[in-house]
């Protein structure tokens, strides 16, 4: 469905005293996923016109925009691990009492302002199975005028018991394209990548690696926003991340825009084996490249099915390569793989 409709399903709930417990929004969590959340969220705690809720100007909506609405908790994987773990959800020895605001701890609290409160959860796929246990009954029986949003666009990962503890709500039907200017930029890259040469092979893996290195630069002036935002917005209740937790934010931030990259570079083969499993003369099947169907078309004449059939796989691996090991060398790593991809 589309966003708009998600939401009047979501306020018609809330202006009928119906609203769920807690919703499972199936979109980017960094794009319309998140957006729909915090809109959520401001119509529950706007200030003005119920029926004109949210209006976006009035302070609960500014606060719960940048991030500091105190009845509005957000939570997303923090550590180089990109998972949500226990510490997030209860004290544990590397999150002590009063080091953090707790899942469970802000859920049994009252209302800082007497209203509503709204806990989102930005990339719920990565709650480890440990954390996803302890939050089951919250998410079954929230305290009063208490809402959850478990946002994500993996929901296939997520343990089904917490599934069924949420009204679901798709954002978009069918598969949500790589997000750009990447998709483009793959595309363009790898259009004029030939293994046949060495030079030809180094000048792509240079390429992609400048293409990493622009993500990172991106990735740490967006923390930056954010952080300037939250603590302008509401500086009595601001605390500063440790330079530990920033780093592994902007980590975070590069893995998640690396991740339409590495499924650019996906879908670029995918359409590879799909011209080379058809017969001469027959019609093309529907592409994710169609803009660049003539260069698609001259490798796959150049591969076997066989061969072909492989590649996706081969930059799955690649990923892994990257990704699992924290590699900083990506060229290297490029070089590898593209010697003997067309």
């Amino acid at each position: 469905m589309q966003s708009s409709a998600a939401f009047d399903i979501v306020r018609a709930g809330w202006r009928s005293g119906r609203l769920a417990h807690s919703y499972l929004v199936v979109g980017n969590p960094r794009t319309e996923g998140g957006t729909f959340a915090r809109r959520v969220a401001s119509m529950m705690l706007c200030e003005e016109d119920p029926q004109r809720a949210p209006c976006g100007s009035c302070s609960a909506c500014r606060r719960v925009e940048s991030g500091a609405h105190p009845d509005v908790l957000v939570i997303e994987p923090e550590k180089a691990s990109r998972r949500i773990l226990v510490g997030a959800i209860r004290p544990d020895a590397d999150n002590p009492p009063g080091s953090r605001r707790f899942f469970l701890e802000w859920a049994n609290q009252k209302s800082f302002e007497g209203g509503w409160k709204i806990g989102i959860m930005l990339f719920a796929d990565r709650l480890n199975e440990q954390a996803a246990n302890i939050i089951l009954k919250t998410l079954e029986e929230p305290p009063e005028n208490t809402c959850f949003l478990l946002v994500t666009d993996r929901p296939d990962e997520m343990l089904p018991t917490i599934i069924s503890r949420c009204q679901r709500l798709d954002l978009a039907s069918g598969r949500t394209p790589p997000a750009e200017p990447w998709r483009s930029r793959v595309a363009s890259i790898l259009s004029e990548h030939s293994p046949r040469s060495v030079l030809r092979t180094a000048a792509t893996a240079s390429r992609l690696a400048a293409v990493f290195d622009e993500i990172k630069t991106l990735a740490e002036e967006e923390n930056e926003a954010e952080i300037r935002a939250r603590s302008s917005a509401d500086p009595d209740h601001w605390s500063a991340p440790s330079k530990d937790d920033m780093k592994a934010m902007v980590k975070n931030r590069e893995k998640e825009k690396r991740a339409a990259v590495y499924q650019a570079m996906q879908d670029w083969y995918r359409d590879i084996v799909a011209l080379s499993a058809m017969p001469p003369g027959s019609q093309d099947p529907p592409l994710f490249f169609p803009e660049f169907r003539d260069a698609l078309a001259e490798r796959a004449a150049n591969v076997s099915f066989r061969v072909a059939s492989r590649l996706p796989e081969f930059v799955q691996e690649m990923r892994s390569r990257i990704e699992d090991r924290n590699i900083n060398k990506y060229d290297f790593v490029f070089s590898h793989w593209l010697a003997w991809m067309p």
